[in-house]
């Protein structure tokens, strides 16, 4: 499985071959849903306790009303044979999904019909002119070279005062303060992919691959790397009261909270691909094993 939800009821799971497997109570199992599609789903985001939406290759995007437990097919693409990696609800009508290509999607029905943006304001200059040259000659050939020369947006996070801000592919770093419709980069801290970004109060923390991660005290402006002692590659994270979770591969966890950082292992070693806790606070895994259940020592 790929990705998980909690909400008030449970978890949701989603992963390969389009499955979405739902857990409703502490002693109930896994059950899969029924699901309109058997393409790989990257990505669950529940906006509250019915409505959510699964998000995957192919554009695809499914929706649900009722907590997980029936899904509807919004959209499916398999032209562009793209994933769409992550979705933020800027309203209950206005959603923007993104993910490979820094393809980007709008709704403003609440997720019921989506619209495609390219966003060439994430372009730099070398590219824009490349892109008008071609354009010049062919726009066929534009378009096809438009689909590909934007890098992969990994995480998509709507901050405190309102803005958005991605991270993703080749140390990708953006932010917008017009709903996604226009973005500006920020200065290359980092040349690999960044894969997950979180806001910790004036702190902002960006992570990715063979363990690099980075903080800003004054808004994306000055970065520092931190020394973390592991080569994992991030894959997410997890706020957990007043403490982030760095989780990744190799079953890496390292705690951050202002005072202190801890390095630990868990679940067994295995690639931790997302970490979720459910209502009663278990904390569980998705990861290259299957779903389980961890426990963190304090």
């Amino acid at each position: 499985m790929t990705s998980l939800a909690s909400t008030v009821n449970g978890l949701i799971a989603v992963g390969d071959r389009g499955q979405i497997l739902t857990k409703f109570g502490e002693s109930d199992g896994w059950q899969q849903a029924p699901v309109p599609s058997d393409t790989l789903l990257t990505k669950v985001v529940m906006l509250d306790d019915n409505i959510g939406f699964a998000l995957g290759h192919d554009a695809v995007i499914l929706g649900t009303v009722d907590g997980g437990k029936s899904w509807e097919l919004r959209q499916y693409r398999p032209d562009l044979e793209t994933p769409l990696l992550d979705l933020q609800a800027l309203s209950n009508d206005h959603l923007i999904a993104m993910g490979a290509y820094g393809q980007l999607f709008r709704s403003m029905d609440g997720g019921q019909s989506w619209q495609f943006e390219f966003l060439e304001s994430l372009l730099i200059p070398d590219d824009l002119d490349y892109l008008n040259e071609i354009r010049m000659d062919s726009e066929e050939d534009y378009l096809a070279e438009r689909a590909a020369i934007l890098p992969h947006v990994n995480d998509l996070v709507k901050l405190s005062d309102g803005s958005l801000f991605i991270v993703g592919e080749m140390g990708l770093m953006a932010r917008s303060e017009d709903d996604g419709h226009s973005w500006q980069r920020l200065p290359e801290i980092y040349f690999g992919s960044l894969m997950t970004m979180v806001e910790m109060g004036e702190q902002w923390l960006v992570a990715g691959l063979r363990g690099n991660a980075f903080v800003s005290e004054d808004k994306g402006q000055n970065w520092q790397s931190l020394d973390l002692d592991t080569q994992s590659t991030f894959n997410g994270h997890l706020v957990n009261g007043k403490e982030v979770m760095l989780f990744g591969n190799g079953g890496a966890l390292v705690r951050l909270t202002p005072q202190s950082v801890r390095i630990d292992s868990i679940a067994g070693g295995q690639d931790i691909v997302d970490l979720k806790a459910d209502a009663s606070g278990t904390l569980w895994v998705a990861g290259s094993k299957g779903l389980a259940p961890v426990t963190i020592e304090q």
